[in-house]
């Protein structure tokens, strides 16, 4: 269902990238190689693709990337930055994801997107832990985890499952792990979104 979804809307993208390139609407251009490298980028991570498949997606992404920012589309700024960095994570190379991530979050922040917003903070936390940076990936996932799952998207679940990971891989030093970026969560949740997190890991385990 989740792939047949997503071959949907990269048609439905390939659709509209021909249509504002016809009728010569550069706005509608860059959504579009926008959406369709976003789709193409998740649809590769769902079905377990090669590398070479995200070489056309990364294509789509940079075009829409560049496109978008000399039209000041702020939207579609967020959104290539945000598959770029997904695709190197996937890609495994975190390095190279980080940077397109801390770009995606300024430009999130600025077009007010929250879901983009906390998609980012879920990939940064994948980086982070791809980095064995763990402190920041507990951070990350925490704050994606929490927001996603108050949004109503399902997407919390995924995030979550990495956060269980860091609970494995740091025994029992992942409390003190979080209680050291409580400051941080504070900050960007309040004090009834850091009691939550506990509650919503073991709603992950309990249902995973």
């Amino acid at each position: 269902m989740i792939e047949k979804a997503y071959a949907e809307a990269i048609s439905y993208s390939q659709r509209a990238l021909i249509l504002s390139r016809q009728s010569g609407d550069r706005m509608g251009e860059a959504n579009a190689l926008a959406n369709l490298g976003y789709g193409e980028v998740f649809q590769a991570q769902q079905l377990e693709s090669a590398p070479e498949v995200y070489e056309t997606a990364i294509a789509y992404l940079e075009q829409g990337l560049e496109l978008s920012e000399r039209l000041g589309d702020g939207q579609s700024r967020a959104l290539c930055y945000t598959s770029l960095g997904n695709a190197y994570v996937t890609l495994g190379e975190p390095q190279k994801a980080l940077k397109f991530l801390e770009s995606g979050i300024q430009a999130s922040e600025f077009s007010g997107d929250l879901y983009i917003q906390a998609i980012n903070l879920a990939h940064f936390a994948e980086a982070f832990y791809q980095l064995e940076d763990f402190s920041k990936a507990v951070l990350s996932a925490s704050l994606a985890m929490y927001k996603l799952e108050q949004m109503g998207s399902n997407d919390w679940r995924q995030t979550a499952g990495l956060l269980t990971i860091l609970q494995g891989r740091l025994g029992d030093s992942f409390q003190s792990v979080l209680e050291g970026q409580r400051s941080s969560i504070l900050k960007a949740i309040g004090v009834d979104g850091y009691d939550y997190l506990p509650e919503l890991l073991e709603r992950y385990r309990t249902s995973a």
